[in-house]
């Protein structure tokens, strides 16, 4: 097999090998500071694989996935702190109130809407949701902010309240992530989620009910981000409206655009190419996102597929059978 093949096919599971770093190393070994790097990577990846469900497979250029995340930050705090609620409970209920809101937010955008629409009305939501926050000083604490003074309690005799405890659990949180996209890729509801990304005329004409589809992939991947977010409250022990910045969104879109959308593997190596190498080489976050425009245009331009779509198209194109030869004519 030629050296290209062999980088096209060790490519795809690039992600994985990255997965089990990611996992391994700064839970055994890995100083606080990689810690802290290892739990940003795991909770940006999460978040953009839940990203890549509703962009990725279903197709759907959503701008409210920052808006849904920091609504799962929020969410979780103030039931906490005022519905008394333990941070293991504040989970399910922020991915629920999360659900219903993309319910009724998704319903008129992607039933009467769609591509350009259905990203502005997602992009009016995000600002809306960011507005809210910023003014509703009593719940939210306003502009300034909300200081988070809890911690995830312990768990079946393991504690949760250090760095090394919310890394389990943002590491957690990605695999349950991955794990619903990737049963949702093998099910029979993605293969027709897939189909409505390609055709929605074709799909529906095969008796795919679309709305339902593009409905069910745009609340999962809301719930998901919610759970997210849940976490980042007691990592960052503070809250600030620019959480649910559109900017936020924008570089999940890009990480998704990176790796490779719709595949699973993807957002694991956009999330390690845009924010893992920059933060170990602590480049500034103003220049991060200068490098990631440039990184942008330069994929769309040259791998629109992405770094693993690019190396899935190679692979398979390397491992189409050659055309066998003409017989030889018959000798006289």
């Amino acid at each position: 097999m030629k050296p290209i093949a062999l980088v096209a096919r060790a490519l795809p599971y690039v992600g994985w090998l990255l997965l089990a770093a990611l996992i391994f190393v700064p839970a055994y070994g890995g100083s606080r500071y990689l810690v802290y790097i290892g739990t940003l990577i795991a909770l940006q990846a999460a978040l953009a694989t839940s990203l890549n469900l509703i962009v990725g497979y279903a197709g759907q250029f959503a701008m409210s996935h920052a808006a849904f995340y920091g609504f799962g930050a929020y969410a979780s705090a103030i039931l906490i702190n005022s519905a008394g609620l333990t941070f293991w409970w504040s989970i399910p209920a922020a991915m629920l109130a999360a659900a219903a809101i993309a319910a009724i937010i998704g319903y008129p955008a992607l039933r009467y809407t769609g591509g350009v629409y259905l990203a502005l009305i997602t992009f009016a939501f995000g600002e809306l949701a960011r507005l809210t926050a910023a003014n509703w000083q009593d719940v939210t604490g306003g502009p300034m902010g909300m200081r988070i003074t809890y911690a995830p309690e312990a768990l079946f005799g393991f504690n949760f309240a250090n760095s090394r405890g919310m890394y389990w659990i943002a590491v957690a949180m990605l695999l349950v992530t991955l794990a619903v996209v990737f049963f949702i890729q093998r099910s029979r509801f993605g293969r027709a989620l897939i189909a409505v990304r390609e055709d929605e005329v074709l799909a529906s004409f095969l008796g795919i009910d679309v709305m339902r589809h593009k409905m069910i992939a745009y609340v999962i991947s809301s719930a998901l981000a919610a759970m997210v977010g849940t976490l980042y409250a007691p990592m960052m022990s503070f809250i600030s409206p620019e959480l649910l910045s559109v900017h936020e969104t924008i570089s999940l879109v890009g990480i998704v655009i990176l790796g490779g959308a719709g595949t699973l593997a993807g957002p694991i190596v956009g999330t390690f190419v845009f924010l893992g190498i920059p933060e170990l080489l602590r480049i500034e976050s103003l220049y991060r996102l200068v490098v990631l425009g440039v990184v942008i245009v330069l994929v769309v331009l040259l791998m629109p597929q992405g770094i693993v779509g690019v190396a899935n198209r190679v692979l398979k194109r390397w491992q189409r059978p050659k055309p066998a030869p003409p017989p030889a004519e018959a000798e006289n």
